[in-house]
């Protein structure tokens, strides 16, 4: 049995129907029941949601694998951004621990880190912390698997490209040494499906844990490299680019700000360095050979 968190988003959706066509069975940890759709009918469900306190009973009996993907990148109106990706994962990542799971697979960020400019980056490292070490007081095996940018047709990336071309011109960050490697949402899928089936033993220094494994895509982008290329892969007219002060950036998505539109913590994620530094190997290691911007948005 899998217990699988983040399943209706855009990578949890793609991980469900793959761990499904493979004869899986799944369980989801879910707020919603209805927002998986006609999944819903395929799966067993347990309500929860990030805050809460405990685990709904028998939420992980008979579960050897948990596929942890919920964490969003910015706060909510239920907690704020450190509490939904810290916290929470500690919560899960102990009680899974404790119930004897063997493999925990944590879904992070390439560039978290404590000095990373962005706080969803600096949650997504302390959550990888607490992670391990539930695992390591647990002798639970844990990887961690860490995308760049994760590219879906009409997802976040996507709306940004087609938002910005609506203007004049494109404002992008002045000065910024941000660079991503963006991958497919069916690529890190993918894989993160290869590491339930086949286990942390399919990995490089497989006696080690916790394991950790990049998610990048094959090229790497400078913020002004990959503003143009989104808006040409969801064929929208490249428009001039202006840099401007970070600051005076963060003042104008501020006032667009409103949930699925724009927000600061996406802006703040672009300016840092999400490339990694193993390129596609981790990815084709796995067996998934990780495709083209403009392809993983036609996706």
């Amino acid at each position: 049995m899998i217990l699988l968190t983040g399943a209706t988003g855009a990578v949890g959706a793609r991980v469900l129907d793959q761990l499904l066509q493979a004869g899986h069975r799944v369980r989801c940890l879910v707020r919603d029941p209805t927002r998986l759709g006609a999944r819903r009918v395929d799966v067993q469900l347990a309500l929860w949601t990030l805050t809460d306190q405990r685990l709904p009973g028998g939420a992980l009996r008979g579960v050897d694998t948990v596929v942890h993907l919920a964490g969003p990148l910015h706060d909510q109106a239920t907690g704020t951004l450190e509490e939904l990706n810290v916290t929470a994962s500690w919560r899960l990542a102990d009680a899974a621990a404790r119930a004897g799971v063997g493999h925990f697979v944590h879904v992070s960020a390439l560039g978290a880190g404590q000095a990373a400019g962005c706080r969803f980056l600096r949650a997504k490292e302390a959550g990888e912390r607490v992670v391990a070490g539930a695992g390591a007081v647990g002798g639970m095996e844990v990887t961690i698997a860490a995308p760049s940018l994760v590219l879906a047709r009409g997802h976040r990336w996507a709306w940004w490209a087609q938002a910005l071309s609506l203007l004049p011109v494109t404002p992008i960050p002045r000065g910024t040494t941000g660079r991503s490697a963006p991958i497919a949402a069916d690529d890190v899928a993918a894989a993160l499906v290869a590491l339930v089936e086949n286990g942390p033993q399919s990995l490089a220094g497989a006696g080690t844990t916790p394991h950790r494994v990049e998610l990048a895509g094959p090229r790497t982008y400078a913020v002004r490299e990959l503003v143009p290329e989104l808006q040409a892969a969801v064929g929208r007219p490249r428009r001039p680019l202006v840099p401007m002060p970070l600051g005076v950036l963060r003042v104008a998505t501020a006032a667009l700000e409103r949930p699925g539109v724009a927000e600061r913590d996406e802006l703040a994620l672009i300016t840092c360095d999400t490339a990694g530094r193993r390129g596609t190997a981790d990815a084709e290691a796995l067996g998934v050979r990780p495709r083209a911007l403009i392809d993983a948005l036609a996706a």
